[in-house]
């Protein structure tokens, strides 16, 4: 019956996963179709070739080239701050943090001024096994002349966020903007000055959210690629501020240098981006340009990683394709209706998932059955009692298998009528062997047996019978 059962499940798992995959081709959208228009490519500055350079997070633009920063890393020689020229090439010697560096960087931001580097060192993957408990900045001086200063800081109550986006606001203050994937980011900042060095962490306190607006833009994360903010810049005059996600550049107009009342009440402009992995945005510094940069670690060995620029849109977010026309009335609406592309997907996908689950099941149960040999009468041998089952399917509490007390199978009493591999007329046993007549009372595999039959390996109940009777460092990173 079980053998029934997990081939049933098993042809259940592979129907669900056929139809998750024939709904997802059907769902998603044909090329160039409305529902996900791509961006148009950016224009490229220069290509970055050198191999410690293939996971860039944060990115600031100078007079002379650039700044950047990798993405969380283990690798000393790629934990520094590199300077690169206009053609993507380095510049100088790269600067290196004090202690054991940072645990996780993921932005860069200028001072007001333009003198302050400040690093976010705040990234945090939600699917980390351990979560951290504090995380931290740095600052040095834009021209590399010192090394990075450690501020460490801590989120209200001590929940963790992972945040790739940080700003530095006319008061000197930093803001830092969690990445999620769904609804509202969160801005942070200091909650008191900052402390420089290895002390305790200045906590910080929220300051606002941020719904970004809804797009279709084509990128490689889907939903998640248009809201998971990634990367933040201010231009040179103050005047706007720019956050990016894998999809979008959103730009807000800053008033009195109100940056926090900018991201939460503004309506920013949308640039669509095409750069697959960005993590990193910077304004020119003349500020009419955007340039980003992807974290090559997604990319092939063929692919590289450039420097691309924008030029800003002057348009809003347009509504999406599921908003336009007239709605339904709610009664003739079903819940179907309310589903987005990407929302019929992850259904779809989940099915697929759950078919794939099933399958598996399926095949576990059958190779454990098979393992498992039957019983005489065909009768499953499983102990309803819950006892454990001997190595021939029978419970253990007297030394025997079950089968050698009440008709056995490999040897032992059988039910009237012979035995499965035992007395009574059965192979290997009394009766007729393999080659012909076996003496009275049965026989095992080479010769006659003793009066009454026996096993390999003791007495048997009259008849004969045949072989035998009766898975860093702390959590929150390094020095960071």
């Amino acid at each position: 019956m079980r053998r029934v059962v997990s081939s049933v499940t098993v042809a259940l798992g592979l129907l669900g996963a056929t139809v998750a995959l024939a709904g997802v081709a059907v769902a998603a959208p044909a090329p160039g179709s409305s529902e996900a228009p791509a961006a148009p490519a950016g224009k490229k500055r220069c290509t970055v070739t050198d191999e410690r350079l293939r996971e860039l997070s944060g990115l600031v633009a100078t007079k002379s080239g650039y700044i950047v920063i990798n993405d969380g890393t283990e690798d000393a020689a790629r934990k520094r701050v590199f300077f690169l020229d206009s053609k993507c090439k380095i510049s100088k010697s790269p600067v290196q943090y004090s202690g054991q560096g940072p645990f996780d960087t993921e932005d860069l931001a200028l001072s007001p001024n333009g003198a302050t580097l400040w690093i976010a060192d705040t990234g945090d993957n939600v699917f980390a096994k351990e979560r951290r408990k504090r995380v931290a900045l740095w600052s040095m001086p834009v021209t590399g002349s010192k090394a990075p200063v450690l501020h460490r800081l801590s989120y209200p109550e001590g929940k963790p966020h992972d945040a790739e986006a940080l700003l530095i606001g006319n008061d000197g203050k930093p803001l830092v903007i969690t990445k999620v994937t769904s609804g509202k980011a969160e801005i942070f900042t200091p909650a008191a000055a900052l402390k420089n060095g290895d002390t305790e962490p200045v906590p910080m306190r929220k300051v606002g959210d941020i719904a970004l607006p809804p797009t279709e833009t084509e990128n490689p994360l889907n939903t998640f690629g248009r809201v998971a903010i990634t990367g933040a810049a201010r231009s040179p005059d103050g005047a706007r501020v720019v956050l990016r996600t894998y999809a979008d550049a959103f730009e807000y107009d800053v008033a009195n240098g109100d940056i926090v009342g900018a991201l939460t009440t503004g309506k920013p402009r949308v640039t669509p981006l095409a750069d697959p992995f960005g993590e990193a945005i910077s304004y020119t510094t003349d500020g009419k340009t955007f340039l980003t940069v992807s974290d090559g670690q997604q990319f092939t060995q063929d692919e590289t990683v450039d420097i691309l620029s924008y030029t800003p849109s002057t348009s809003t977010a347009k509504p999406l394709a599921k908003d336009a026309g007239a709605a339904k009335p709610g009664a003739s609406q079903s819940w179907f209706d309310g589903l987005s592309l990407d929302d019929i997907t992850y259904l779809v996908g989940a099915v697929g998932v759950i078919g794939l689950l099933l399958v598996g099941a399926g095949i576990f149960g059958i190779l454990r059955a098979r393992r498992r040999p039957p019983a005489p009468d065909g009768s499953d041998l499983s102990d309803p009692d819950g006892e454990p089952l001997g190595p021939r399917g029978g419970r253990t509490d007297d030394g025997f298998p079950a089968g050698d007390r009440a008709g056995g199978v490999y040897g032992g009493g059988a039910p009237a009528g012979g035995a499965v591999y035992g007395a009574g007329g059965g192979t290997y046993g009394g009766g007729a062997g393999r080659g012909g007549p076996a003496p009275a009372g049965g026989a095992g595999r080479g010769g006659p047996a003793p009066a009454g039959g026996a096993g390999r390996g003791g007495p048997a109940p009259a008849g004969g019978a045949v072989y035998g009777g009766g898975r860093p460092a702390a959590a929150d990173g390094g020095y960071g």
